[in-house]
């Protein structure tokens, strides 16, 4: 962690001297000298890193190496901003009289850093460290974490084949018990419990033998309340909000009931037996079969659970061999001969993990030379006292990361066990903490897309999953989040509000979560003051203003209404406000010149924005999700140019809300127009230049106003032309005729996965959909004279249509036939769901794939 946060000050104080910014405050030959110290001190911060294991000496010499720099980076961060220079004027003279002021605190603070940073600088001599060059090598393989990942397979489980087969058995077998069923694997950590409970439950014999299936993780916390809420939200989507225990009880009930339902409980740890009793006596009411899989590193759970046990055995030497060669040498490759001699005796070390065996495989992937493969079986790692071999492999894979990658992947201890992680907003959190700079030309996003498949490819990351939007979630192994956080220490805190007594003095992120009474809590903040994330998860807290008076915090996120004090965050480059009750953005918000991402989600009384919102010119992520209420985006938001995503924007026909604030913008994610019956003729709707957002990757178009000429809508809609690279498109109220010709060219939509069409009432024929190959989704409601989806023309001796459709929904189609107008030719080989509701004339080809068919409404 230290040697990323002092690259970031090394470089800001280049920054500060070149910019006379030293000079003036009359420290420029002090910084200087402290440069030079740093450099030093970072020569030998690899070796002091490893020490630290060992040497709790070394330990508090990173420690207090680490405060100074935070320290430090948060004056040069303020100097950015508070001796920044007015208007124009880029002359370091031109001060504002009242900035003076600023300048002397400042310059003593320097002076005062600059000391403790002399004597850290000194004390490393007594250590003996050796000096490491810090430029980090291009690896080989480097290119290979710049592509995105779209799509995720889980590579080959090995030697679990017939585990599953047995504990499958068990459960198709249960059905003649009356009792509930329950059966446990136990093994220690690492050794595939959790992959192997869902290699059972994706087995196709037991999504046919059961009527529910339901998967909790259940990690340290085994609560009542956080189950039986897994569960209702498991099973029917979203959570209710049920603030009382009795109400859960109820509803899980309702779900259970008279149900064969499979329930997974993962890594339960809890040895109360009466916790266990009050959960299985609610869950005493599905029908005969009813089963609870769980998975636990303690065999005294499996007792106190009274349950059937499947001890899970250390995979043998040739399957850890397979694992590791899979990931050490790629899936089709052998490796060189020496190198698979050294990788034996890896293995051997592996101790039948395959979690060791997979790290170890990731680490080696791009490491060629025979000499680097033997310094990781001679590593001291593999002699800790306090690790097992499957730590000490995480450990030493942890220490071979680059430097500049380390902070990133520690940062993620401040999310809980099992949380599902969202790849862009931890990319925006790392980027909020300085983890992550732009380098060259790529853009600070890339550079934590690069840093993040990187991650992933070393395997920190796992269960990585991609919806049809493109939304990349992972999680972390629980013995990789034990690694984090054992490394972060004390500087990351996440727990449940309920739980949190004191805070230690060097915590830099918080996290807190789950707090279900309706008693107000306070945090007790008073000793902590170099605090860089706050992330809440819950009510907000009842001293909130304390944290926003005084810290120099990079990110937030809150349900608080009472934010007259963000103003002096004025480090701040992440909000989220998260069910605030606000009804307009408060100004304050206006005066955080570093801000970068500013989310607000479930806002429900948000109406506005105030009119200095352009002063945010740092801004690059505008998301709004959930905000019913808001009558406008800001004004003129086409003046903040480095704004990269813009979820919603609202039209209206004064000047600055019009759609020719996009045409500047370099806008990618999702884009969300709404008001388009406020566009007053083609030539502005071309202004928006749509067709210019390469990175524009989901479009949504909305018409309010159905009184709104069809051939004013359909001129305006067919200048909204966007690029061919579109993989989502959504129209709502649209009153024309016809679709625009650019729906009608297949060249341009051919990489479109999903189309939502809703509401448009006029339209007498669909674009040739049928031809896209990408399509799984197609949602169209709403469309009274359509007779079918596609009329197009088809060789039936050498085409089919809708090749790629696996999720169907027609809704309010009075007139709709058939799917095409040409018969006999195959379609819809890969649909898989089909929704019909009031499409009273359809007649449906044969859909042999068809597994889920819902029909309502005099179908």
């Amino acid at each position: 962690m230290a040697d990323a946060l002092l690259a970031i000050v090394i470089e800001n104080l280049g920054h500060f001297v070149r910019d006379e910014l030293a000079s003036f405050l009359g420290v420029g030959e002090l910084t200087e000298k402290l440069r030079g110290k740093l450099r030093l001190i970072r020569a030998v911060l690899k070796d002091a890193e490893k020490k630290q294991i060992t040497n709790d000496a070394v330990k508090e010499w990173l420690q207090q190496l680490g405060d100074s720099a935070y320290v430090l980076d948060d004056i040069l961060d303020e100097c950015s901003i508070t001796l920044k220079p007015h208007g124009d004027d880029k002359c370091i003279t031109s001060f504002h009289p009242v900035k003076i002021l600023a300048c002397r605190n400042i310059g003593k603070r320097m002076k005062e850093v600059a000391k403790r940073i002399d004597d850290i600088a000194e004390e490393r001599n007594k250590f003996g460290f050796q000096r490491v060059g810090v430029t980090e090598e291009h690896q080989r393989g480097d290119d290979e974490w710049r592509q995105t990942i779209s799509t995720v397979t889980e590579p080959k489980v090995y030697g679990r084949d017939k585990d599953k087969e047995q504990i499958v058995e068990f459960l198709l077998n249960a059905s003649e018990s009356e009792e509930l069923f329950v059966c446990s694997i136990v093994g220690v950590g690492g050794q595939g419990k959790t992959t192997l409970a869902q290699m059972v439950y994706n087995d196709e014999r037991v999504k046919t033998h059961f009527d529910l299936k339901i998967w909790v993780c259940v990690s340290d916390d085994f609560s009542l309340m956080k189950i039986l809420e897994s569960i209702i939200e498991n099973t029917i989507g979203k959570n209710l909000d049920l603030l009382s225990l009795e109400s859960r009880k109820k509803k899980v009930q309702d779900i259970l009931q008279n149900k064969r339902y499979l329930l997974v409980l993962d890594d339960v740890w809890s040895e109360d037996q009466e916790k266990w009793n009050k959960l299985k006596s609610l869950l005493q009411l599905g029908k005969k079969g009813a089963s609870i899989l769980v998975t636990t590193r303690l065999q005294i759970v499996a007792s106190i659970m009274g349950t059937k046990v499947h001890p899970l055995a250390q995979l043998s030497d040739d399957d850890i061999w397979s694992l590791f060669k899979q990931h050490a040498f790629g899936a089709n490759r052998e490796g060189r001969a020496e190198l698979v001699e050294i990788g034996q005796k890896l293995v051997r070390k592996c101790v039948g993990s395959p979690l060791a065996a997979k790290v170890l495989g990731s680490l080696l992937r791009f490491k060629s030379d025979e000499h680097q493969w033997i310094s990781v079986v001679e590593s001291e790692f593999w002699n800790l006292a306090d690790d097992n071999q499957v730590m000490s492999a995480l450990r030493l894979s942890y220490f071979n990361l680059k430097l500049s990658l380390r902070p990133c992947f520690t940062f993620c201890a401040v999310f809980p066990k099992d949380f599902k992680m969202v790849k862009e907003n931890l990319i925006q959190l790392w980027m909020a903490n300085g983890l992550v700079a732009s380098r060259g030309n790529l853009q600070m996003e890339h550079v934590g897309n690069e840093v993040w498949n990187e991650l992933y490819q070393r395997s920190f990351f796992q269960e990585v999953e991609s919806d049809l939007a493109g939304n990349i979630t992972f999680k972390m192994h629980d013995l990789v989040h034990d690694l984090a956080q054992s490394i972060m220490g004390e500087e990351c805190v996440s727990c449940d509000v309920s739980k949190l007594t004191n805070l230690p003095i060097r915590v830099h992120h918080i996290r807190l979560f789950d707090n279900k009474s309706k008693d107000d809590y306070m945090i007790p903040f008073q000793n902590v003051d170099s605090l860089r994330t706050f992330l809440e998860y819950t009510r907000p807290c009842k001293n909130l203003d304390a944290l926003l008076s005084s810290t120099p915090l990079r990110a937030l996120r809150t349900s608080s209404y009472q934010l007259s004090s963000l103003k002096n965050l004025i480090h701040l480059r992440y909000l989220e406000l998260y069910r605030s009750d606000i009804t307009t953005l408060p100004a304050s918000v206006c005066k955080l010149q570093k801000l970068q991402t500013l989310k607000l989600r479930g806002c429900c009384f948000l109406s506005s924005f105030p009119k200095t919102f352009t002063k945010l010119q740092d801004l690059r992520h505008l998301i709004i999700e959930d905000c019913p209420s808001l009558k406008s985006t800001p004004f003129k938001i086409g003046e903040l140019t480095s704004l990269q995503t813009l979820t919603n924007f609202i039209v209206d026909s004064k000047i600055g809300f019009r759609l020719a604030e996009l045409h500047n913008l370099q806008l990618g994610g999702k884009l969300y127009i709404k008001g388009l019956e406020n566009v007053s003729n083609e030539e502005d709707a071309r202004k928006a230049n749509l067709i210019g957002k390469k990175d524009l990757n989901r479009l949504y178009l909305s018409w309010d106003d159905s009184q709104v000429s069809g051939v004013h809508a359909e001129r305006v809609f067919d200048a909204l032309e966007p690029h061919s690279g579109l993989k989502h498109v959504g129209v709502d109220g649209y009153m024309g005729t016809q679709f625009p010709r650019w729906m009608r060219n297949t060249s341009i939509l051919k990489g479109l996965v999903s189309i939502i069409l809703y509401d448009c009432k006029n339209c007498r024929q669909l674009p040739p959909f049928g031809k896209l190959p990408c399509l799984d989704i197609l949602f169209v409601s709403g469309m009274r004279d359509i007779k079918y989806i596609d009329d197009d023309l088809y060789e039936p001796a050498t085409e089919k249509a809708l090749t790629s459709l696996k999720k169907l929904t027609l809704e309010g189609l009075p007139n709709l036939e058939r799917v095409l107008e040409v018969e006999g030719i195959e379609m819809l080989p890969q649909l898989l769901n089909l929704d019909i509701t009031n499409v009273p004339k359809l007649t449906l080809p044969p859909l042999p794939s068809v597994k889920s068919l819902s029909a309502k409404g005099g179908n």
